[in-house]
This record gives structure tokens, C-alpha cells and sequence, in this order.
């Protein structure tokens, strides 16, 4: 599909085509061309979304490189790069006025929704008591079909001499006298003549009985306030949802303006209301081999009659944070298997490319061998300056020198992990090798460093600070950040571009550039 209408937008775009394809195999910038088709050639409204924020803003950056006008798109969430700041939603000018009827119809739900929140509060509270009260146990039992009977029994006798009883010491009867009583297996005490008399079934069970109708209408009574609770959530949401609809009807008149509207995951699960109100024609996944199936199935609203999946299934899965439900596991959830890959391996059509224009020949020998044996090398790629100061560009170093388990980090996808790896002679090795490079002439913005374990990430971090500040990846920082190894404020410091990251988050960066 994408190659036949891709070939309709002339010979002038093909060529810039073959400009832009200067990474990897391309698929990005093809996703981009095909959407630009669809603005050009079509009335279809185009979601596109995508797994990282910077995959998204790359993305959008190709479309206006295409030359689609920025009126024409509009990225939700909150984050962005200063080309696609004015795509924000936040900052799009609406022409919408909410009008004196609609604000009568929110001071109304305003009221609803803030009574409604204080009987939820009040219910929720009657939930959390230990055990429901007596008073509790009365309501239930007066309108209970089988039961009903001990509500009347466990009533106290008006007495019509004028006289009170009164219990032990002289103290007052509580209402719960004869519920006590009968409880805790005993007689019905100073009302023993009537209680007899009226409700002798009630007062004949044995106490192991009267324990099991204890426990089953507490369980019934629980069973009660969670539904109490749940409908008053309901309708409080409902409410909720309400008032979010008069406020949202400007930010959906501004989306329903647009053609193309872009946002990540976790923003098209956020926004599910706004997006389903757009109605998009067309979805397009960007790093669809990334993106968990659940991810992709929510931003399937209604009005979607295409769906478009860019990405590679020979890549990083979606990441799990319980190794128990992967694919490596071998149980059967296989959570971390994309609709992408999962489609793929079922059989279905679709189109791969073979040309890949990012590494020399040299490099792409081994992932050829390895997963990639149709592969093609772009002729440019040959043409790639040699390193300076090495004799290959690619060197494998072999020594005996083993791993040690750092019990301090441990990988908080795997439950069963309690350490992380780290090899302080692999770390000497990297910092020798950054001095050399540098004395070659190349800049710290020249060189990446990755590794596969967040103990070897930190490791090499610390013994490297000395001479460059690393800069590492969002979700890295944020795994040393928890594991207490580096502070909020080392994260956000950026004196020197050297990257360290292990491979999967850089692997992302990588991709969102194709």
C-alpha cells in the first residue's frame, strides 16, 4: 500500500525522498511521506502516535520538513522541542465561547458532583469501619428476605408499666443488648420472659450457628457498601465527565480542526475522550515493535478505519516490568509481544525495507549474519571515514577477568533479580579507550558508551565523571535516581554531551531517527 501511493506524489518528492533516507533502512521518514500523501490526497484525519515523546517531536519535525503547515497539526501532552512547541494544544487559539446556558448546565453539575462527593466520602468511611455497626446489621435484617424475623428479635420491649429496665449496675439497656446477648451465645438476660415468648426460634440456636449468621450478614453487608460505593463513583465520574465535556468543547473544536494530531501512548490514553471526539480516520504507529498490543487497541476509537504499524519485530520488545509475563518466560502471556510482531509471525502482508544507509559495510556484516540476511548497504556507506588511531572498525577484546554482582541495584523488571552486573576492568578499559579517542581529535559529542547492565552503567558513570559529565538517558537517570545512586539535581546537570546509556533506551534514540 504505502509504495503504490507513495509513487503518486511525483517525481519531485521521490527525490527528496532519497535525500532524507540518510539512517538506517528509513522507516520513519517513509511513515512520514505516507502521511503527507494522505493530507495531500485525501480528507482522512491522521493520529499518530508513538512510544517516546522524542520518537513523536522527530516525527512531526518530518512533517513539517515535507512542508505540511503547522495549522494543519496538533501534538498533545506537555512536552515538546522549540520546532513543535506551537503544535501544542495548550498553546492553539479556539474560537469556541462557552455560552451563558452552558455555564448554568456546569453551576449545576458543580452542585450534583459536590454532593455526590460528600455521600461518596460518607459511604467510603462507613466502609472502612472494622466491622458494620449494629444499626448497620438492623437495616440489613429489617429488609431481608430470609432474615427478617431476627430483626424483630433483637428489638428491645417498650414496657408499658412505666418502669425501665435496666442492666448490670444499675446502667441503662443499649439497643444492642439483645444482639450482644445472643452473639456471644447467651441467653436474652432481663428480657428472658419475652424474648422466649415471641422469638424462641431465634433464641434456640446453638452459638457455633449464631456465629456462621454473624459472619454471613456482615458479608452481606460489606457486600452492600461496596456496591454503595461503586454507583456513587459512577455517578459522581459520570458528573465529572460532564463537566469535563463543557469545559473540553474548546479543545475539541481545535483538534477537530486539524488533520493530523500526535501524541504518545501514554497521552492517547489520556486523552482517549478528545481523541474519540476528533474522530481519526488513520492511525499510525511510529516504534510499533515497542509498543505493548493493550497501547495500540486504546487508541482504536471508533470513527479509525486504517491502521498503519512502522517499526521492526527483530528489535527491543515492549518492556514488562514482571519478567513472570514475557516472552522469554515461555508461560504463555507473552505480554511483551507487540500487535506488530504478533500480526507479522500470523502471517499478515507487509513491507519490509532491505537498504540501510546508517552503517559502513564493516558493521553491517554482523547484523546481517545475525538477524538480517536480505540487508542491502547503501553504496554511501562505504564511503565512511575510517576511525582515526584503529586498525577496524570493529575490534572484539577477549580477557579473563570476571563480572561481579553489585547487590546494591538489582533490575526492577526482573522480581527474581537482586544485583545488577558491573566489570571494573571492562570500566578501566572504556575510560582508556574515551582518553585515546580524545587524542584522536574526536569530541565527546563523537562518542556513545553502552553497556547492558545499570550496575555497569553506574560504574563506568562514577570512574568517568572525573574527566567528562555523562549524560544518560531519561529512564537510566531515573533507575539510578531510584536506586538511590544519583541525584535529582546530577541528572538534569549537562556540562558535556558524552552519552552512556545501556542499549535499549539509546536503541530508542537511535530509532526515533531513521
Amino acid at each position: 500500500m504505502a509504495v503504490n501511493e507513495i509513487a503518486k506524489l511525483g517525481a519531485s518528492h521521490v527525490r527528496r525522498t532519497a535525500e532524507l533516507t540518510l539512517a538506517g533502512t528509513g522507516k520513519s521518514f517513509i511513515g512520514a511521506l505516507a502521511t503527507h500523501f494522505f493530507i495531500q490526497e485525501t480528507k482522512r484525519r491522521i493520529l499518530v502516535i508513538t512510544y517516546t515523546n522524542h520518537a513523536l517531536d522527530q516525527f512531526l519535525e518530518d512533517l513539517l520538513d515535507l512542508g505540511i503547515p503547522e495549522d494543519s497539526m496538533v501534538r498533545l501532552g506537555s512536552k515538546s522541542t522549540p520546532r513543535t512547541a506551537p503544535l501544542l494544544l495548550s498553546k492553539q487559539r479556539s474560537g469556541y465561547r462557552i455560552t451563558k446556558n452552558a455555564w448554568a448546565v456546569i453551576d449545576v453539575l458543580k452542585a450534583d458532583a459536590a454532593a455526590q462527593g460528600m455521600e461518596l466520602h460518607q459511604a467510603f468511611t462507613s466502609y472502612q469501619q472494622a466491622r458494620p455497626t449494629f444499626r448497620d446489621m438492623q437495616e440489613y435484617l429489617e429488609f431481608s428476605d430470609e432474615d427478617s424475623h431476627f430483626y424483630e428479635a433483637f428489638l428491645i420491649p417498650s414496657e408499658n408499666d412505666g418502669y425501665k429496665k435496666v442492666g448490670k449496675k444499675g446502667k441503662a439497656i443499649a439497643e444492642d443488648y439483645l444482639y450482644e446477648c445472643w452473639r456471644c451465645g447467651q441467653g436474652p438476660g432481663v428480657f428472658g420472659k419475652h424474648a422466649l415468648k415471641n422469638h424462641r426460634s431465634v433464641w434456640d440456636i446453638d452459638p457455633p450457628m449464631r456465629t456462621k449468621y454473624v459472619e454471613k450478614w456482615f458479608s452481606a453487608i460489606l457486600e452492600e457498601k461496596v456496591g454503595r460505593v461503586q454507583e456513587l463513583a459512577r455517578q459522581f465520574d459520570l458528573a465529572q465527565d460532564r463537566m469535563d465535556t463543557q469545559f473540553n468543547e474548546s479543545k475539541v473544536s481545535i483538534v477537530r480542526s486539524k488533520r493530523i494530531i500526535g501524541c504518545t501512548t501514554t497521552a492517547a490514553a489520556k486523552y482517549t475522550k478528545l481523541i474519540t471526539s476528533a474522530q481519526p480516520d488513520v492511525v499510525m504507529v511510529e516504534e510499533a515493535g515497542e509498543i505493548q498490543e493493550s497501547h495500540i487497541l486504546t487508541a482504536l476509537t471508533p470513527s479509525v478505519n486504517q491502521l498503519i504499524q512502522i517499526g521492526d519485530h527483530k528489535q527491543l520488545r515492549p518492556k514488562i516490568n514482571n519478567y513472570q509475563l514475557t516472552v522469554e518466560k515461555g508461560d504463555g502471556y507473552d505480554l511483551n509481544r507487540s500487535l506488530f510482531e504478533r500480526l507479522i509471525l500470523q502471517g499478515h502482508p507487509h513491507t519490509t525495507l532491505r537498504k540501510q544507509h546508517r552503517m559502513h559495510p564493516d558493521i553491517s556484516l554482523l547484523v546481517r549474519e545475525l538477524t538480517y540476511p536480505d540487508l542491502e548497504d547503501d553504496p554511501k556507506t562505504s564511503a565512511r571515514e575510517p576511525i582515526r588511531g584503529l586498525d577496524d572498525r570493529v575490534i572484539f577484546v577477549n580477557h579473563n577477568h570476571p563480572e561481579l554482582h553489585n547487590e546494591r541495584i538489582a533490575d526492577r523488571r526482573d522480581q527474581d533479580s537482586k544485583s545488577s552486573k558491573e566489570n571494573k576492568f571492562e570500566a578501566n578499559m572504556v575510560l582508556k579507550t574515551v582518553r585515546f579517542l580524545a587524542q584522536q581529535g574526536y569530541g565527546t559529542k563523537n562518542m556513545v558508551v553502552l553497556t547492558p547492565y545499570l550496575g555497569q552503567l553506574r560504574l563506568v558513570r562514577d570512574m568517568l565523571m572525573d574527566d567528562v559529565d555523562p549524560v544518560l538517558s531519561d529512564l537510566d537517570s531515573h533507575d539510578l535516581i531510584s536506586a538511590g545512586l544519583m541525584t535529582r539535581a546530577a541528572a538534569k546537570v549537562d556540562k558535556s554531551p558524552l552519552r552512556i546509556s545501556t542499549i535499549g533506551e539509546f536503541s530508542k534514540i537511535i530509532d526515533a531517527k531513521d
